[in-house]
């Protein structure tokens, strides 16, 4: 897993309402952590920029097969579970306020139910706060280009927010 650190200040700028738009039609639409039981756009505006650290992490993934029903869970299993340790870590180092992103819907659990059954390991998705992922990653020089079928790998991309 590849990590970037930056000032999340600059999430300002990655806001877009046609991304949560976007989420509408995905399958998981109105899953546990993900719109339209999500808080508002707005909400996200003013609480992501306000943490004083940022990490994105994020990992390429081979396309070796097109069952992208297992590959989306797959993938999205490691980067949370890599997200998860990291907000562990933080917190044990007497970081109280850390906050997780994941990338995608929230695959803890087989059946999402609202109200979440383990709240404790659900990770809401970036692109669900209305954060733009793709002009997001091009600041920092990486190139997200679709349809990911026809290449030979695709990213997942979490992201990580905690004060000193």
């Amino acid at each position: 897993m590849i990590e970037i650190k930056f000032n999340p200040s600059i999430l300002k700028k990655y806001f877009d309402l046609k991304v949560r738009e976007q989420c509408r039609s995905c399958k998981r639409y109105g899953a546990g952590q993900c719109p339209p039981n999500l808080p508002s756009i707005d909400y996200y505006k003013t609480l992501l920029p306000s943490y004083e650290n940022g990490v994105i992490f994020y990992e390429q993934f081979s396309i070796s097969n097109k069952d992208w029903e297992t590959l989306g869970r797959k993938s999205s299993l490691i980067l949370h579970k890599d997200l998860l340790k990291k907000r562990q870590e933080l917190l044990n180092k007497g970081k109280y306020y850390v906050i997780v992103f994941g990338g995608g819907s929230c695959k803890t659990c087989l059946n999402c139910v609202t109200p979440c059954r383990q709240p404790d390991k659900a990770i809401v998705p970036l692109e669900g706060c209305g954060i733009d992922v793709v002009k997001l990653m091009k600041h920092f020089n990486i190139k997200i280009s679709f349809p990911v079928e026809n290449k030979p790998f695709f990213y997942r991309i979490g992201l990580v927010l905690y004060d000193n």
